[in-house]
């Protein structure tokens, strides 16, 4: 789990992590991003929890823990950007399966793979993307690990699959663009700021919770939280480890959030980034 402001409330990400069984508690080497930018990197400590829950941190862990470092780079500013879509209001609301027909195309699932294919150690991590364009999707950088590592992505396990690359990235916040190289997206329809959202709309979420490919899900938008400068869409929606980089939609099907946290021992708890946030 990366660092972030409501990590003092034992919030896990969403993503799942396969290890091979010769791995050990020590992780795969070290993180090595392309810089587009800058070169500069901090260094962050990648452990275990209590629960198996892996952390991601800019100090070390507990005294006894086994760790590893990995090198994150500055903030990878997006090549081309595009325009980001503008939320549409449809003259009759769609029905749940309408929406459902309409928004679950627009998400993919995406693997990280760290480690040579020759080697054994190999680490790979599963999750969600919500496509913008037609090659360009948003996720979460505790999905994606780093340009260093291989990326794919994906609609299913039967359909075509394509390799993919780090667009831009603000790892910090979470927040990662990814490039499809070969296989072409099906872009959401809009975008929802997160200022015209209200406390109580319904909400759903469509993402590859346990690598079961566009679940849907329905909730409630339940809070909407400012901390330490970082925006939060809390909604009450069901989300499982592979859902991190999934879609939050409202009523209409426009994309408000991607689906990041839930907090730990807690009931119907989790929260998402605003879209709008990636264009930052």
């Amino acid at each position: 789990m990366w660092e972030h402001p409501l990590q003092q409330t034992r919030i896990a990400r969403n993503h799942t992590t396969m290890r091979s069984p010769r791995v050990s508690a020590l992780l795969a080497a070290a993180l090595l991003l392309i810089p587009l930018q800058r070169a500069l990197a901090d260094t962050r400590y990648v452990w275990s929890d209590a629960s198996g829950d892996e952390q991601v941190t800019r100090e070390p862990p507990p005294q006894g823990i086994v760790y590893s470092r990995i090198s994150i780079p500055d903030a990878i500013s997006w090549r081309r950007r595009p325009e980001m879509p503008k939320a549409f209001t449809p003259k009759t609301p769609p029905s749940t399966q309408e929406l459902f027909n309409q928004a679950a195309s627009s998400i993919y699932w995406v693997e990280s793979i760290e480690g040579d294919k020759l080697n054994s150690e190999r680490i790979t991590h599963y999750g969600s993307a919500v496509a913008i364009s037609d090659e360009l999707a948003l996720t979460n950088c505790h999905v994606t690990r780093g340009s260093g590592a291989q990326l794919t992505i994906g609609a299913g396990r039967t359909d075509e699959t394509g390799e993919a690359e780090l667009e831009a990235a603000d790892f910090d916040a979470d927040r990662c663009v990814i490039r499809s190289r070969t296989l072409r997206l099906q872009a959401v329809k809009g975008i929802r700021p997160y200022d015209n959202l209200e406390i109580g709309e319904t909400v759903y979420t469509i993402g590859n919770p346990r690598r079961l490919e566009r679940t849907l899900g329905n909730g409630l938008v339940s809070g909407k939280r400012e901390l330490q400068g970082e925006r939060w869409i809390q909604f009450t929606a069901p989300i499982s480890r592979g859902s991190s980089g999934g879609g939050l939609f409202d009523a209409q099907g426009n994309l408000i959030g991607i689906t990041s946290l839930s907090m730990r021992d807690a009931q119907g708890i989790n929260f998402a980034i605003p879209a709008e946030e990636f264009w930052k």
